[in-house]
């Protein structure tokens, strides 16, 4: 009896359809983006001290071992959900933002997205997350390193906005660039803190430009 060998990513001997196989890399990245997509809802759902690794991994539809062997730990695996929010925070905020634009408008544009509604989380413990990673970093110092190199980095993405923004006859900025953003940074910081703690928002878009422009710019009327 002649048989005829399955030619592999076709069909096989039987006829079946063959399942690609999957290379280690995608699977990784797979698991991935469903644990941390499983960690969001979970800690959204829950609040911190609420989740335990096995229910990010049954929400992620995987078990536990892919949670240990990529993120190591609930700590660990917090911090990069941080991570991966803030990042994309920052995309946002970036597409708002234009090169070459004045620094008024984009000041503007910086108020308008800190404002947004639609911009801020829905969950009643989703807010609560960004201030959770402080208390993480105290008793991790491989994390507060982490979170200090982002901290880094944020100032430096404000401040390329900054050099890259034009500013109109007579405007100058109130100190380095770096230093304009670190203070713009620190404000956003505050307002949502406050924010945070009253579940109400205070400033209106319009009123947060004016703060935004008299932190940055001087030598020109409003």
């Amino acid at each position: 009896m002649n048989r005829r060998k399955a030619i592999p990513g076709s069909t096989s001997a039987t006829g079946r359809a063959r399942v690609p196989r999957v290379s280690r890399e995608a699977q990784r990245e797979r698991n991935t983006q469903a644990i941390l997509e499983g960690a969001w809802v979970t800690f959204c759902e829950k609040g911190y001290e609420g989740v335990t690794l096995d229910a990010v991994a049954e929400y992620a539809g995987v078990s536990r071992m892919p949670v240990y062997w990529l993120f190591g730990d609930k700590q660990s695996l917090f911090f990069e959900l941080w991570k991966k929010v803030i990042a994309e925070v920052l995309q946002q905020m970036g597409q708002r933002m234009r090169a070459s634009a004045s620094l008024r408008s984009n000041l503007e544009a910086l108020a308008k997205f800190a404002t947004d509604t639609r911009t801020q989380p829905e969950s009643p413990h989703a807010e609560s997350l960004f201030f959770v990673v402080q208390t993480v970093a105290l008793s991790r110092p491989d994390i507060a390193e982490k979170l200090r190199k982002i901290s880094n980095d944020t100032v430096e993405t404000f401040t390329g906005f900054i050099r890259t923004s034009t500013l109109a006859e007579g405007e100058r900025l109130r100190g380095s660039a770096a230093s304009v953003a670190a203070h713009l940074i620190a404000h956003i910081n505050g307002l949502s803190t406050v924010q945070f703690q009253t579940h109400r928002q205070f400033v209106k878009a319009k009123d947060l430009t004016e703060i935004f422009v008299a932190i940055a710019l001087k030598g020109a009327g409003p």
